[in-house]
């Protein structure tokens, strides 16, 4: 009785509350919204055998030089892209090698290692080729030069002295320094007529120096002069030698006005007849000013050390400079610590400026922006001026001269040295790509629609990781039309950042998306795609529970009216 007298009003509140717990509503409806993504990257299918150098174990003229860089493009054209930056003073090419991932076309982070400021300093070019070979070679086999490769444009500029490079590997003219602009040093209307020779024949210029002995227990030094003839037969020797300027003089920093350099155009260091005068140094010039480096190598050799920027009171970043000092202590062999321990006194004040007049290494800090331009010298053979290494010429009670041969090994070691000298630096150039400031991104929607003018705040919880230099430059970002939709300020190294941007959308979300970048000049620039995207709303149809609720009840229904 009591059944049937309630049961439709019992059925309709059970079906009611059936409905608000445990069955959807029936009609579907999608909740709409927008969301970021990080745009997705090709990556390239390693299709290339290891490279190999065409001539190990040796010393390359420019020739070879070339042949090296087609070889490498040829191999691997989709890592590769060659760019002829200049011409030298006799027109040679001066090339740039760009190692990265192609497919990958939007801006990314850049490093540079430019080698041979000098001609005999040739050991350079062989440690530019393999680190070339090493980032090639290691693509898609090494998962950390691999995301190098994937996310930093590798620029390497294997040699920018190619004329003094042939007549020091071709004519053991291993004493030439400076580029070959011809200069009429003895003003006799001739040019580099009287150079340095070997007399002797035993393939060495020989050097000379030259003491007061009037006092054997305290020979004082004098001078220096190298074997050579009297080609112009005017009486003296050597007085109109091949060179004219010292590159790493010429640059137009400090050019003439700090230290390290000669206004005698015999000297190795002589800056030039102004800045920037030398086809060499405005070929790297011009290059330089279309990228922006925060950290960078040039290679160098004649002693085991890094040389950092100074400024009037020594170390241009001093907290910076050492930290990185005791990095290189950590990573690169005992032999090279030494003279990075004696650095440390570069830290404290000096009573006068100690800036590289013309260097690269000044210009690219003061002008250009580089917070760490690192002149990696590569190699000195000590005992090639250890005692003894001077043979004595001749000795009486006025004067000393003792002969030095030791001209070639002192700056390059032989040879079948080479490859075991890039085992040993090759950690400091893994260094530079790992400090090369680049940025790890986190986005995310914090809200926003996705209609016309519809407002979006975003998030990007961007990381430097960079353990050493930071981003150089404030983070913006960028609609793909260029706009600059918002900046943050720069990143410090091994840190992160959480910013946050609001823009308003141009047009409705759907077909079309909506394109972003994130980054700088330094650190590339990260690519995000807002789109709009379907959440589950409200859809009917019961749910399992209210299925089974619901039958349950019909069943019992229809039992109690059969009764």
């Amino acid at each position: 009785m009591f059944f049937n007298k309630y049961s439709s009003k019992l059925i309709a509140v059970v079906f009611g509350t059936i409905l608000l717990l445990g069955v959807s509503p029936l009609i579907s409806s999608a909740r709409i919204t927008v969301s970021i993504t990080a745009q997705n990257l090709p990556d390239i299918d390693r299709t290339w055998d290891d490279l190999v150098l065409l001539y190990d174990n040796h010393f390359h003229n420019s020739s070879e030089v070339y042949e090296e860089i087609e070889y490498i493009h040829d191999s691997v054209p989709d890592l590769v892209d060659l760019e002829v930056i200049g011409q030298t003073f006799l027109g040679k090419n001066i090339i740039s090698l760009r190692i990265t991932n192609e497919l990958r076309t939007h801006q990314k982070a850049k490093t540079l290692v430019v080698s041979h400021h000098h001609g005999r300093e040739q050991i350079s070019i062989e440690i530019a080729l393999r680190f070339v070979h090493y980032l090639l070679n290691s693509y898609q086999e090494n998962n950390t030069i691999t995301d190098f490769i994937d996310h930093q444009e590798i620029y390497v500029i294997p040699a920018l002295n190619l004329d003094s490079l042939d007549l020091v590997v071709n004519e053991d003219n291993h004493w030439l320094r400076k580029n070959l602009r011809p200069f009429d040093d003895d003003s006799d209307g001739f040019f580099d007529e009287d150079r340095a020779e070997d007399v002797s024949g035993d393939g060495i210029v020989s050097s000379f120096d030259v003491y007061d002995n009037t006092n054997p227990s305290n020979p004082i030094y004098l001078y220096t002069y190298y074997e050579g003839i009297d080609n112009d037969l005017d009486g003296l020797v050597n007085e109109d030698d091949v060179g004219y300027t010292d590159l790493n003089r010429n640059y137009d920093s400090y050019w003439r006005d700090g230290s390290g350099w000669s206004p005698d155009t015999m000297s190795q260091v002589f800056p030039g007849h102004a800045p920037f005068s030398e086809p060499e140094t405005q070929a790297f010039r011009d290059f330089a000013l279309n990228h922006s480096f925060g950290m960078a190598y040039s290679l160098h050799s004649g002693i085991n050390a890094t040389y950092f920027v100074d400024d009037e009171y020594g170390w241009a970043e001093p907290d910076l400079y050492w930290k990185m000092v005791q990095d290189y202590v950590n990573i690169l062999p005992p032999s090279f610590t030494e003279v990075y321990t004696g650095n440390v006194i570069k830290n404290l004040p000096k009573a006068e400026s100690a800036v590289l007049a013309g260097g690269w290494d000044t210009w690219l800090y003061f002008e250009q922006d580089c917070l760490a331009p690192i002149t990696f010298e590569l190699y000195r053979n000590y005992s090639s001026i250890a005692p003894g290494s001077e043979t004595v010429l001749e000795e009486n009670s006025t004067h000393l001269i003792l002969e030095w041969k030791s001209i070639y090994d002192y700056f390059n070691p032989y040879p079948q040295y080479i490859n075991a000298l890039w085992f040993d630096v090759r950690p400091g150039f893994d260094y530079l790509l790992d400090n090369t400031p680049r940025l790890s991104i986190v986005s995310k929607v914090l809200s926003g629609g996705y209609k016309l003018d519809d407002e979006v705040e975003l998030s990007f919880n961007v990381t430097n990781l960079s353990p050493r230099i930071k981003t150089m430059d404030t983070v913006d970002l960028y609609a793909s039309d260029g706009t600059l939709l918002g900046s943050s300020s720069s990143i410090d190294a091994n840190s992160n950042n959480l910013l946050s941007f609001t823009l308003t959308l141009p047009f409705e979300l759907g077909p079309e998306i909506y394109h972003l970048k994130l980054g700088n000049n330094y650190t590339g620039y990260y690519h995000f795609v807002l789109g709009k995207s379907s959440a589950a709303g409200l859809s009917i149809g019961p749910t399992i529970l209210g299925v089974f609720i619901l039958g349950t009840l019909i069943v019992i229904f229809k039992r109690r009216k059969k009764k």
